[in-house]
């Protein structure tokens, strides 16, 4: 058994909660760390990529009493409770005695983080972080891999990520790839706009049309995946590390909502 901050440090020890405290002072915005503190006492923990409903309930059928996600449970500021609207399963953790801890934007660029396995699981080779935060942590990646045609590439990222969910754009060669977790539309287009890298093909989810435009008017490939695949794939590895941690002194489940994917 852990206390709660005591495991909040395990958690820390592969994605520490300064980095996004870091990203927060160069103009993003986070919630990370713990976001419901029930109780002081960790035996079972179930982590998922978001808090929703199902989340809670599988906890609830595993007897954790420790959720672990992603994306921060509380994001904004909440005006309401209502059990209609999307603080449902927030009132339904609370209700049942769960801690809720979320690691966003920490995990997301930390050295082996979502970002870095969401390249790896590409198939990248010789990966460079884009825009460093620090030595080893930092958000977006450039690789490169073997020379595939895109529609192969496609292939390979349905069959790896288990999905048919995507969305894809171009017609080159797929060599030297940029890719974000998330919604990195923007950040995307602004290295492409830097054309200072010889870059074919981009890789992130949740791109608006002006994006796919900028980027497909510089004959780029476009590959739009969803955000929940794009981030989950990384967020498991974590788990995975997390499990191998604490195994002994406590449980660890994983959920992954199929919905999404």
């Amino acid at each position: 058994m852990y206390k709660l901050k005591e495991f909040l440090n395990v958690l820390e020890e592969f994605a520490p909660l300064s980095l996004s405290y870091k990203m927060i002072e160069r103009g993003d915005y986070d919630n990370s760390g713990i976001i419901v503190e029930n109780h002081d006492e960790v035996k079972s923990v179930l982590f998922s990529l978001d808090l929703t409903n199902k989340t809670v309930a599988k906890g609830l059928e595993l007897g954790c009493d420790t959720v672990v996600t992603h994306h921060p449970a509380i994001y904004t500021p909440v005006k309401n409770l209502s059990y209609n609207g999307q603080t449902s399963a927030l009132i339904n953790a609370v209700k049942n005695n769960l801690n809720v801890i979320s690691m966003h934007l920490n995990l997301d660029v930390s050295k082996d983080g979502i970002d870095q396995c969401l390249a790896e699981g590409l198939g990248g080779e010789n990966i460079k972080i884009i825009d460093k935060l620090e030595e080893d942590t930092g958000y977006g990646r450039i690789f490169s891999r073997e020379e595939t045609p895109l529609e192969n590439f496609v292939k390979n990222i349905k069959e790896k990520f288990n999905t048919d969910k995507i969305i894809y754009y171009g017609n080159a060669p797929v060599k030297k790839v940029a890719s974000f977790c998330g919604a990195g539309g923007s950040h995307a287009v602004s290295v492409a706009l830097k054309g200072d890298v010889d870059l074919d093909t981009f890789v992130t989810s949740d791109l608006a049309h002006h994006e796919i435009l900028a980027l497909v008017e510089r004959e780029k490939n476009v590959v739009v995946v969803p955000h929940y695949l794009s981030e989950e794939y990384g967020f498991n590895k974590y788990y995975q590390r997390i499990y191998k941690k604490v195994n002994g002194k406590a449980y660890a489940y994983y959920f992954a909502d199929k919905r999404f994917m």
